[in-house]
């Protein structure tokens, strides 16, 4: 085997086409016959539509069809939202009803030769509505929260008696965290192009994180047998969660190609991508926690609001962090409420959950810090020798290097060399502030399979239905099939993105290289070990009597060490009369609740700003990421992967907000130059340093989830490092010039 190519920093293999811009998303890609189009949103928030007059659009030039509620083709209802099989976006279908339930929600289709003229036809569009009942977006308070059913964990979750161990504590800190409403704002917008043929068969090109869960709920929607759609998404110009569910818009293509007779293709606008494909809900979470005076934590009690839509319930599960990061000696409890609103079902927007929590986790461990005059790191040390097992479930961790984090990123940072009072460092007129935080992130154990195919010319295909998402995975799927084959990277393709594939679970929760990495390690081993079969056992066999174990494959040469004799893959098949050996991975691991251990991924970083005193401008000076990921498989796309995460923290803490107007109902800020987030100006050179080990319990290959871990606790490392800057607490994000002069 080539045992040095996992680990190598091996360049994605797609990356010469993106550069040059030879690479096609689901957008460019071309079909015969297509048409446009374009959806008409409402402009209430709340009501009904009493009259849609479309005579004006149906006589515009190019126009084919305009379709309402009065006459689209009915749907099936789906599933609830968040089943990771059926990846309904939102309950509610637009074109069913006259009803309104938030701004921006499609009231009307229209279909032309061209996307300007489906554009232009729009606007001639008039509509009447009711509403007689206010609508309610931007009220998010503990008054009109509701307690709602469970749908990823236990809504409520408790162990000992925290309050009473709070309450008795020498040192306790109390305090409300508040985060923003937060858009995903992918450089690539969504699109949906349905073709259907003769026979009743679909093929859907969608910019989509779960082709076969699309598949399955298209299905569901439209009546039609699974194994007669196809879904393609051969790469995608970012996703972040917010492609990981199916919206109103791909059942629309899909329904208004049937309908016509022609493929659609519809391509939401940036504004609409701020009203029909999900977002990060705003959050409000109070935050309890109790201390011994050397620091270890007594309790903790942390409960979290978050909007939702009128007919979801869609919980964001801020407190889930809380179950899991520390341990305390009295215990911890834990809740989510959720409140309605008339704005579209929110979703998963990197990182869901776990980065809205740390804020106030790790903010709140900062501040009793400094309440016991105790350096945060070391406070953090003296919890992390106390958290031997994971409190939720009392299993030991797999593997849990955040000591190792802590210690080895302060050194890289130089923590050392901070001086602890705030305000008290500086560069110039500048206020320098340093901070930390720490990070747990949700590991997912997922059924993946793969295919592996060993070609008469020594190359080898990798076929498996996962995704590109810009992360690299057609680079390490080919690293791990390199390695486990012995044969040269740039001898193996992999194939991904499409439903005629092995099945493979979406790439969220950064689950792709744990799950359907280790799919297609196994494929690939299947393969090899049918290779050194045939060299045992085949015709003319050359290594005959020999141990399998001791058949080793290098350059795509199977050796004997000690015999001189050799043979290629190639020479092996022709030998044996064959052009291809095929070997199938199927991993199926145990859930990860019903393991001997615990599985999370885990991070410590370090945040360095400078504070202009007098304009109250806060830049991100030095940062530094320790990452306990499992066995990192590309240390160079695993950086990247860093680099992203830490952008996207940076953007949490300093930048991100989706402005809101109450009164009409809706976001206002729907493009770049409104939602502001950071670009190459805002960024300092990032360092990065992976601490983490091999964990078997992981994955078969070792892994655990990255991604979304490094996305985690950039937030309020950024925020402590502001307050030892400044001295000022600030409680909400993002931070802003007002919160600071």
């Amino acid at each position: 085997m080539n045992v040095d190519i996992i680990g190598q920093p091996l360049s994605r293999s797609e990356g010469r086409l993106k550069v040059t811009g030879r690479l096609q998303y689901t957008g460019d890609i071309p079909v015969e016959g297509l048409v446009h189009g374009v959806i008409v949103h409402s402009t209430v928030a709340r009501g009904r539509t009493v009259s849609i007059d479309t005579t004006p659009a149906q006589r515009a030039p190019g126009v084919i069809k305009v379709f309402t509620h009065e006459n689209f083709p009915r749907m099936n209802p789906a599933p609830a939202p968040w089943s990771h099989l059926h990846p309904t976006g939102q309950s509610y279908f637009p074109l069913q009803d006259d009803e309104v339930h938030y701004a921006g929600q499609p009231i009307a289709l229209v279909i032309a030769e061209t996307r300007d003229q489906a554009m232009h036809a729009g606007t001639l569009i008039g509509v009447e509505y009711e509403t007689e009942k206010p609508h309610i977006f931007d009220e998010a308070t503990a008054r009109d929260a509701v307690d709602p059913p469970q749908f990823l964990w236990p809504v409520t979750w408790s162990t000992g008696d925290p309050d009473s161990a709070i309450a008795n504590a020498p040192v306790k800190i109390e305090q409300t965290y508040t985060t923003a409403d937060r858009h995903h704002n992918q450089m690539e917008p969504h699109v949906t192009t349905a073709v259907w043929d003769g026979e009743g068969n679909l093929t859907l090109h969608d910019t989509t994180q779960h082709i076969f869960g699309a598949r399955e709920l298209v299905s569901i929607v439209l009546g039609v047998p699974s194994e007669k759609i196809t879904v393609r998404s051969d790469y995608l110009g970012g996703g972040f969660g917010g492609k990981a569910y199916v919206w109103p818009h791909t059942l629309l293509a899909a329904l208004a190609a049937k309908a016509i007779g022609n493929p659609v293709r519809v391509q939401l606008t940036r504004a609409q991508m701020y009203s029909m494909v999900g977002h990060q809900p705003q959050s409000i979470q109070t935050f309890k926690v109790g201390a011994n005076l050397d620091g270890t934590l007594t309790g903790i009690h942390h409960e979290s609001i978050t909007p939702t839509s009128p007919y979801d319930q869609y919980i964001e599960y801020a407190a889930l962090v809380s179950r899991s990061l520390w341990g305390t000696s009295g215990g911890i409890h834990t809740h989510h409420k959720i409140l309605p609103v008339n704005r579209n079902t929110p979703t998963a927007l990197r990182s869901p959950h776990e980065a809205l929590g740390h804020f106030a986790v790790e903010s709140a461990m900062d501040e009793l810090a400094y309440e016991l005059g105790v350096d945060p790191v070391e406070l953090r040390l003296r919890n992390e020798a106390a958290t031997l097992v994971e409190p939720q479930s009392g299993r030991p961790f797999s593997t849990r290097a955040v000591r190792e984090a802590l210690e080895q990123g302060a050194e890289r940072f130089g923590w050392a060399d901070r001086t602890p009072e705030p305000r008290s460092m500086r560069d110039g007129r500048y206020l320098i502030g340093q901070g930390v935080a720490c990070a747990i992130y949700t590991h997912w154990k997922w059924p993946a399979s793969a295919r592996v195919t060993l070609n008469d010319d020594g190359t080898a295909l990798v076929e498996t239905g996962s995704h590109e998402l810009g992360t690299g995975t057609y680079t390490v799927m080919r690293q791990l099939a390199a390695d486990a084959l012995g044969l040269a990277p740039e001898n193996v393709t992999v194939r991904l993105g499409d439903t005629r594939l092995p099945v493979s679970h979406a790439s969220i929760g950064s689950a792709t290289m744990a799950n359907a990495g280790s799919s297609v390690l196994l494929a690939a081993e299947v393969t090899r070990q049918k290779a050194v079969q045939l060299a045992l056992n085949g015709r003319d066999p050359v290594f005959s009597g020999a141990a399998a174990n001791d058949i080793v494959v290098v350059g795509g040469t199977l050796r004997q060490p000690g015999n001189p004799t050799t043979i290629t893959y190639a020479e092996l098949l022709e030998r044996n009369g064959l052009t291809r050996l095929i070997g199938d991975g199927d991993y199926n691991p145990i859930e990860e609740h019903l393991g001997p251990k615990a599985v999370f991924s885990f991070s410590a970083v370090f945040a360095e700003v400078r504070v202009d005193p007098d304009l109250g401008t806060v830049r991100l000076n030095r940062y530094v990421g320790a990452y306990d990921a499992g066995r990192i498989i590309n240390p160079k796309t695993a950086r990247s992967q860093a680099i992203g995460g830490i952008i996207w923290g940076t953007g949490q803490a300093l930048l991100e907000k989706s402005e809101t107007d109450p009164e009409l109902g809706r976001f206002v800020n729907r493009n770049y130059s409104g939602y502001l987030v950071p670009t190459n100006a805002d960024i300092p050179r990032l360092d990065v340093l992976f601490v983490g080990d091999h964990d078997a319990e992981a994955s078969a290959v070792g892994a655990k989830g990255l991604g979304e871990l490094t996305a985690v606790s950039v937030a309020p490392a950024i925020a402590n490092a502001v307050y030892h800057a400044t001295g000022k607490r600030v409680r909400h994000l993002p931070i802003t010039v007002e919160d600071l002069l």
